[in-house]
Parts: structure tokens; C-alpha cells; sequence
């Protein structure tokens, strides 16, 4: 199964391969530009970056930049790595709680999710970071309660060190190292309080490593690139600003969306995005909502309990944990902890506009355990369904002290049990209706690769789409081509600046496009950063005073590129140099990008 999951995968990228091979767009050509900065200028430029990278991300990044050139193909390798190993660790992590074939459906939502193809075939973090939240769990998983200081601390402290590859890494750690000290020290015939804190400190000493590693990389690094909370962009994902009542309908509805969107990509945000067939139908909030919030609270219930428990609870053997040694969160309920302890803080950062909350794409770090938790509720709903009695056995487990209430999550077991209870007295037509129920919530769940695959149909449609902002190397080489000692070039847009410096003094990417109007040769060399001058604004005069404020002699000619997003104000903006007697003589456009012109002297 893992060889196949890779397989298709694989199988995905080359008949996309065309996708592959396009051209950095804005939303990624910016990231090479931070990243690429000279060492003595990289940390004061790193302040301004669009949104954070973490530091493992971003030396990888420089890493393949400086070894392989700075080419689009080359800097997208390691999502590309990332995207096929995926779906594979994924799998590999869901059999320690789920059968094969729960877990082989749920390697297949990752992998052939349109969404998650998407963004990894991109300069962006988010399928290396989907990556390093399986990782960062599973080496806390490593070294359970009864591992001796050594390889407790050192899978701990691996994990730390994985999390410096991902940005929201912390909205992991945190919950995993707060189970580590909340559970510490039970199960001594029901926890003796000084037991309990030496076991607690114990667990707090294995756990601080990976905590200070990850809080420092935030608070240091992350922290430094803050710029974005004064953006715009990510309003709608902030509870920030919403009442009480506000709040709420935002919560509600955010969840609705992640357990409609989670299991096909959980984007339900991004326009720039391909989005499942679903989305646009009622299928995402009616259908696959419900069904993984089912097979959610079933697997958490089962996994909560630990893996011993959740087998005698289940009826598939296995023993309670024995009540003469300290007890801690079994594997399952870590994964619990994690999914629940990420969601809730990164609400509690949206508040304060520190991270978006909901179904968008900074937030697939966690669709991976999400679809874990997920698969192994509805492997525990197809071996129920499948049963004479589905859930009965679950009335019959004794009460007595588990993982489940020290994490505050017994009502999901006690959940369990009423349903328990409840399906005992429903009477064999009853039964047979429940059955028909679950089944129901099988086949909408299995559907659930075809949903998320039918995101590749748009995919494939635009893979020669030229995305806004891709053509700034033809802009910049077009530019090199043109200029003369003497000239000036005039950058004119809010947001060309990061894309222009980049494709100007760092790409290696040859134009996208071939130009009728000037044939492949030799391209002059790069411009001059000091023969460069950036405008916030087009059309307000802008260039005039920037010209003015320029010392050394005047200019012989302009070079003057407008971004797209800024080409309303390009007729202001030479009408404004025109009164200073400059003429436009030569103008090269560039589709979705924006519009080089030559101005000299008027006649």
C-alpha cells in the first residue's frame, strides 16, 4: 500500500508535470527574495516578509538555491518530496490504530487531493509542514510512559528539533508537552499526590527541551516576521473583532467547513486555490461534514482511551494498564490532544491576529491528523457495522480512572456508553436502522478520495495557465536588454517590489515566454539596484519626486514597468512625466504581470 499511495502520487506529478516547469507567481516569488538576501542584510529585510517561514524551511530553501540555482524547479523539490511522502508516513502513522484499508483511504484523500497537489507543487511551506506534524507526533509517540530518561528525552527533543521545519509547530508541541505533565503520575491505586509530582516534573524535564527549541524558534524567528498582522488578507479568519454572538456563528461555521473540507484538503478560502467538486454543492457541509464529525468523535473516543484500552473497549482483547506503575497519555491520546490542543490555540492566536483560524490553507499542518483521527473512527464504525451487536461491548467496561478524563475527554467515552446503552434498548428493527445509519456514514467517508481527487480535473484544466504575476523575468530580462549606463528604472506598484528585486538580481530562470519582438540572445547584465527607484503608488506624481530626490546627472532615458494589480494609475502617471518632457517611445506587456515602457526625451 505505501509503494502504491507514492506510486499514484508520482503518477499524479508527471501528467502534471506541465504544472511543474511554470514560473514562480507572486505568491511565491516573493519567498525567494527573503530568503535569498544577503547574510548582512537578511535579518532586517527578513522583518518584511508577507508571512513567516521557519527557520528549517528557510535554510532548505537557501540550501537548494545555492546548490541547484535559483530555479523555480529546483526551489519547488522539497514540497515535491514532501507531497509523495505524505501520503505514505500518513498511512504508516493511521495502521498503529486503524486497519488497512481506513488507513489506506485516508493516505489516499492526502495524496490525491487536488488541494494538497496544488499547494506542493508551489514554493510554500504547507506539504512540508503537513509532513513534519505526522513526524513531530510520532517521535512523541517513540518513547511511551515506561521508556527510561534517554530515549524519552531524545525522541522528545527530536521532535523539537522537526518542528523547526513548521511554522505553527507550536499549536502542536504545546498540547503533546501538556499532556506529558497533566498526565504524569496516575495510576499509582489512583495517583498519590507526591508520586504524582515526581513523576510530573519527570515528564516536564523530558519535555522542556523540545518546548524551549520550538518557543524559542517562535518567539525569535517566527516572531521577527509579525509583519502580516497589519494585513488585510486573513480578516475573515480571525475571531478578532467579532462580538459574542459573531464569534460564535464564526466558530460554528469554521468547524463545519474543516470537517467538510479535512478529509479532501480543508481549503475552503483561497480563490487562487483549485477546491473539490463538493465545495460548491451541498455535499461538503451536509454530507462530508457530518460524517467525519461522526467518525471524529468515535475515533477520539477509542483513542483516548489508549490503545490497550480502546482494544477491550472495542471487544478486540488486550488488557487495562496495570495499576502498579505511573500512567501516562497512551498513543491515541496524544493524537487527541494534539488536534484538539492546535485547534484551540490557534483560535486563541486568531483572536490576536497572530494566526488565521478555520478551513484555509495555513492550516493544513493539521488535516493529516485530523484524517488520523477520522480513519480510526470509521474503522471502529466498519467493524461495528459489520458486528451482530455494533457498540454493545461498550456498556460492559467498568468505570475507573483513564486517559480520557485526565485529558478532560471523558464525556466522549461516556458518549459511548449511552450510545451503548441506548442501542441495547432500540429492539432489532432499531439496530437494523443504526446499521443503515452507519453504513451511510461509511460510503459518504470511502467517497471521500473522490471528492478529493475531483480537485485535479481543475488543475489539470489550467496547468498552462499563467498565474498573476509569473512573468517577471521576462519583465526583468526584457529590462536588461533595454538599459544603457545612464538610464533609470522605474518600478511602479505596492506589492512589485520583493517579485522585481528577486527575478532582477537573483533568478536564474530564463523568460517563460518568448518575445516576437526581441529574439533569445544575450542579455545584459543585471541593473544596478542604485539605478532602481520603487513607487508605492501609480499615478499620483510619484515618479517625478523620486526623480527629483536622485543625485548624480539626469537621467538619458526611463525605464518604467506598472504591475497589473496597479496598471488603473499608468496614464497618470505618464501624463505626470510628460509635463516633465518625458514621452513614452516603446511599450512590452506581459499578461498578468504588467507593462514595461521605454520613455526618452519628447521631441
Amino acid at each position: 500500500m505505501p509503494a502504491a499511495l507514492a506510486g499514484a502520487v508520482v503518477a499524479v506529478l508527471a501528467v502534471l508535470h506541465t504544472v511543474l516547469a511554470r514560473p514562480l507567481w507572486y505568491d511565491e516569488i516573493w519567498r525567494p527574495h527573503f530568503l535569498s538576501a544577503p547574510p548582512s542584510t537578511y535579518w532586517a529585510q527578513l522583518a518584511h516578509a508577507n508571512t513567516p517561514s521557519a527557520l528549517g524551511w528557510a535554510v532548505l530553501v537557501r540550501l537548494v538555491g545555492d546548490v541547484a540555482g535559483w530555479h523555480a524547479w529546483a526551489l519547488r523539490v522539497p514540497e515535491l518530496v514532501a507531497l509523495v511522502a505524505l501520503p505514505v508516513v500518513t498511512y504508516a502513522f493511521i495502521r498503529r490504530f486503524a486497519g488497512p484499508v481506513a488507513a489506506g483511504l485516508a493516505g489516499a484523500s492526502l495524496g490525491l487531493s487536488g488541494v494538497v497537489v496544488d499547494l506542493g507543487t508551489q514554493l510554500k511551506p504547507y506539504s512540508v509542514e503537513a509532513l513534519a506534524s505526522v513526524v513531530i507526533v510520532w517521535l512523541w509517540l517513540k518513547a511511551p510512559s515506561t521508556a527510561t530518561w534517554g530515549p524519552r528525552l531524545g525522541w522528545r527533543t527530536a521532535a523539537g528539533l522537526v518542528a523547526l521545519f513548521s511554522v505553527p509547530a507550536a499549536l502542536l508541541i504545546i498540547p503533546l508537552a501538556a499532556v506529558d505533565v497533566g498526565t504524569a503520575g496516575y495510576g499509582y491505586r489512583y495517583g498519590s499526590w507526591r508520586v504524582g509530582w515526581r513523576h510530573r516534573l519527570w515528564a516536564g524535564a523530558t519535555a522542556a527541551p523540545a518546548v524551549v527549541i520550538c518557543g524559542l524558534h517562535t518567539w525569535l524567528f517566527i516572531g521577527h516576521q509579525s509583519s502580516q498582522r497589519a494585513s488585510q488578507f486573513w480578516n475573515t479568519q480571525f475571531l478578532a473583532g467579532r462580538g459574542p454572538l459573531g464569534g460564535l456563528r464564526f466558530v460554528g461555521g469554521e468547524l463545519v467547513r474543516i470537517f467538510g473540507g479535512a478529509p479532501t484538503g480543508v481549503d475552503r478560502y483561497d480563490p487562487n486555490l483549485v477546491h473539490p467538486a463538493t465545495d460548491a454543492t451541498f455535499a461538503a457541509a451536509w454530507l462530508l461534514a457530518p460524517a467525519a464529525a461522526v467518525a471524529f468523535l468515535v475515533g477520539a473516543a477509542a483513542l483516548v482511551r489508549g490503545s490497550t484500552i480502546s482494544r477491550t473497549v472495542l471487544g478486540i482483547g488486550g488488557a487495562h494498564r496495570p495499576s502498579d506503575r505511573p500512567a501516562t497519555a497512551d498513543d491515541g491520546g496524544y493524537v487527541v490532544a494534539a488536534v484538539l490542543g492546535a485547534l484551540a490555540l490557534a483560535l486563541v492566536a486568531s483572536a490576536g491576529r497572530y494566526w488565521p483560524f478555520g478551513a484555509n490553507r495555513t492550516n493544513l499542518f493539521l488535516v493529516p491528523l485530523l484524517v488520523t483521527v477520522v480513519a480510526t473512527g470509521a474503522d471502529r464504525l466498519g467493524r461495528r457495522a459489520l458486528a451482530d451487536h455494533p457498540l454493545a461491548r461498550l456498556a460492559h467496561v467498568r468505570r475507573r480512572a483513564s486517559t480520557a478524563g485526565r485529558l478532560g475527554l471523558g464525556w466522549l467515552v461516556r458518549g459511548c456508553r449511552l450510545a451503548a446503552a441506548g442501542w441495547s434498548r432500540l429492539g432489532r428493527p432499531g439496530r437494523e436502522i443504526a446499521r443503515v445509519a452507519l453504513v451511510a456514514v461509511l460510503v459518504v467517508l470511502a467517497a471521500a478520495p473522490v471528492a478529493s481527487a475531483s480537485a485535479l480535473a481543475p488543475l489539470w484544466r489550467d496547468r498552462a495557465e499563467i498565474r498573476p504575476v509569473a512573468l517577471m523575468v521576462d519583465a526583468t530580462t526584457q529590462a536588461r536588454r533595454l538599459y544603457r549606463p545612464g538610464d533609470v528604472v522605474v518600478v511602479g506598484g505596492r506589492l512589485a517590489r520583493s517579485g522585481w528585486l528577486y527575478a532582477m538580481d537573483v533568478s536564474a530562470d530564463r523568460p517563460f515566454l518568448a518575445s516576437p519582438a526581441e529574439p533569445p540572445g544575450r542579455v545584459g547584465p543585471r541593473v544596478p539596484t542604485g539605478a532602481t527607484v520603487f513607487l508605492t503608488a501609480v499615478g499620483r506624481g510619484e515618479a517625478l519626486a523620486a526623480l527629483a530626490g536622485r543625485s548624480g546627472p539626469r537621467p538619458v532615458r526611463l525605464l518604467l514597468f506598472v504591475l497589473v494589480y496597479d496598471r488603473a494609475g499608468t496614464a497618470g502617471e505618464l501624463a505626470s512625466l510628460r509635463t516633465a518632457g518625458w514621452c513614452a517611445t516603446q511599450t512590452f506587456d506581459y499578461p498578468g504581470t504588467g507593462s514595461l515602457r521605454v520613455l526618452t526625451r519628447c521631441a
